[in-house]
């Protein structure tokens, strides 16, 4: 416990010091408070699916009727002639539709992947935010409580030693009278003590002079 002007000199001195750190700290935090950007990203556009079910009907080659006549058997042995190319492109073409087919699910959802994946990002984010700025709240408000905190012990602290010193008055009060009491007790004994010194004495004398009469007599 403080005794002297200089400790509480030393005390307030570092009170002082812990309240300058914790103002700069909080500063700190309150200025590192992350901010949502202006420009949040946007997901991608949509998968186009526009050409799909046009592929999936135009992929088969058809090959017109052959006619009759030496036209149809010209065509014909056209027909022989490119039909390996036909038959290539046609294998091309369901290729690249069965590809086409396949992959379509996985890009509808990846795109709705990325759009739900932003949204929990943003909320997140928002979240995050909120949290930082009620804790900056909360700090501020640590050092008004405990300052109240303070003055609480402090007048708790002032009542309990009005209360010590009234008992110790009052111990110190009984005390008085008690020594009172004993040096008005030590008096009497001593005059007492005075008196039956002087009885003694008398007896004394009086048996002396009773002793020395009797002498005469006999």
């Amino acid at each position: 416990m403080p005794t002297t002007p200089d400790d509480l000199a030393l005390l307030k001195a570092e009170r002082d010091a812990a309240d300058r750190k914790y103002n700069e700290a909080l500063t700190r935090l309150d200025r590192a408070i992350q901010q949502l950007p202006d420009r949040f990203p946007h997901p991608p556009p949509a998968f186009d699916e526009h050409q799909i079910v046009p592929l999936n009907t135009l992929w088969k080659i058809v090959a017109p009727p052959a006619g009759a006549g030496w036209r149809g058997r010209f065509a014909a042995s056209v027909r022989r002639v490119v039909a390996p190319l036909f038959e290539q492109q046609q294998a091309f073409n369901s290729a690249v539709v069965d590809h086409i087919n396949r992959n379509a699910p996985a890009q509808r959802h990846t795109g709705e992947a990325i759009e739900g994946t932003l949204t929990v990002l943003r909320d997140q984010l928002a979240e995050m935010v909120r949290f930082q700025s009620l804790l900056v709240m909360f700090l501020q408000q640590v050092t008004p409580y405990v300052d109240t905190r303070d003055r609480d012990v402090a007048g708790l602290l002032r009542g309990l030693s009005g209360a010590i010193n009234a008992v110790a008055d009052e111990l110190m009060k009984r005390s008085e009278a008690m020594l009172a009491r004993d040096r008005r007790q030590e008096t009497r004994v001593a005059g007492l003590e005075m008196t039956l010194v002087t009885l003694q004495d008398q007896m004394t004398t009086l048996k002396r002079t009773i002793d020395q009469n009797g002498g005469r007599a006999s």
